[in-house]
């Protein structure tokens, strides 16, 4: 049978049926469930981001870019057209995804009503069409030079850097996505295991943001090495989250070692990002630079795993009309099954059988 499905054969009945993955299900069922702690975890971690970032806030009081003369001059000559294309390259590509997402869901709606679990292989694309969304809110933002504000002098050895934060409210949404789409999508891990990383990050983006507006050498790096050594945390429980899923799952379970890869890969990423801000923060970078190596690696990091998942997706589909296939008949409350010819699960056809 194809891992990640459920599935009633007969009169025969499995408790909890097939569910050791189905685009990203749990191999086992979370203590809080599957719904419930969806909404559990997104609300904490939104509660919890929302009041560091005020707090944040409130400390520093950034002060906007154009009301410093040395930054509006410096943040001025460093932007620069990238984000007008980014923009046009964004629309397009979540154009793309949203309508494939479109017409696969239609093409599968015979097939929701017989296996179940289907659903939920169409939650990362619509995810990730969610971080189209909101990277072209930052790149808008970017090029009409909103939410830019002035580094406390001293930072970066410049008396009033420019400080893009769009991109950091943008991380404050995507990134909680990127680690969902991992952990629970990816994984299968539970989301008590996906909260605490999550978590964890969104509050180093928040601290290393807030660093650029602190005064006082010491405090200011202080709060920096506890942002890094944050991310080292973050990064171990997403290490875990690996070492779990290879244990628990089968080897033959589609694309196991693409879904391992997308975690070491975030891990990885998330280090070239924190290389780029020590460079911007030390002032070995102009913030002009630093401005175009987050947006290349915001949208080069979204676009790959667009296509990662297109490519998990994929194989679930091909293994699902294997199995179909296979067993010939796949009984749902409804009494439906599966065409046993590829023609006609090709074209997505539910016959009724009869009683």
């Amino acid at each position: 049978a194809m891992p990640g499905f459920e599935r009633n054969s007969g009169a025969e009945q499995q408790d909890g049926g097939y569910e050791q993955l189905a685009a990203g299900e749990g191999a086992q069922a979370s203590s809080t469930g599957g719904d419930d702690g969806a909404l559990k975890t997104v609300g904490c971690v939104l509660v919890a981001t929302l009041a560091s970032l005020l707090a944040a806030w409130l400390s520093v009081r950034p002060r906007p870019c154009e009301g410093v003369e040395e930054c509006a001059q410096t943040e001025l000559f460093s932007a620069s057209d990238l984000s007008g294309y980014a923009v046009c390259a964004l629309a397009t590509a979540l154009l793309m995804e949203a309508v494939s997402l479109t017409l696969t869901w239609v093409s599968a709606g015979p097939l929701r009503g017989v296996v179940r679990g289907l659903q939920r292989i169409f939650v990362p694309p619509l995810l990730l069409c969610l971080t189209f969304v909101v990277l072209i809110w930052e790149n808008t933002c970017v090029e009409g030079l909103f939410l830019v504000h002035a580094a406390a002098p001293g930072v970066a050895g410049d008396g009033a850097r420019p400080v893009y934060s769009a991109i950091y409210f943008e991380w404050l949404i995507n990134v909680p996505i990127l680690l969902m789409l991992s952990g629970r999508f990816a994984l299968a891990r539970p989301w008590m295991e996906v909260f605490r990383p999550v978590l964890v990050t969104n509050l180093y983006i928040v601290l290393s943001w807030s660093a650029f507006f602190v005064k006082p050498v010491g405090p200011r790096w202080a709060a920096i090495v506890v942002a890094f050594a944050m991310y080292g945390w973050a990064s171990i429980d997403m290490v875990v989250w690996v070492r779990r899923f290879l244990a628990e799952t089968p080897k033959d379970l589609p694309s196991r070692k693409t879904r391992c890869f997308l975690a070491f890969g975030l891990i990885a990423v998330f280090f070239v990002y924190g290389l780029v801000y020590l460079a911007s923060m030390t002032g070995l970078i102009a913030s002009g630079i630093e401005l175009r190596g987050f947006v290349i690696m915001d949208i080069g990091v979204k676009l790959n795993i667009l296509l990662i998942f297109v490519g998990i997706r994929s194989s679930q589909f091909y293994d699902l009309v294997v199995d179909l296939l296979a067993n010939n008949r796949v009984h749902d409350q409804g009494g439906y099954a599966i065409a046993d010819t590829f023609a006609e699960i090709g074209e997505a056809r539910a016959l009724q059988l009869p009683q």
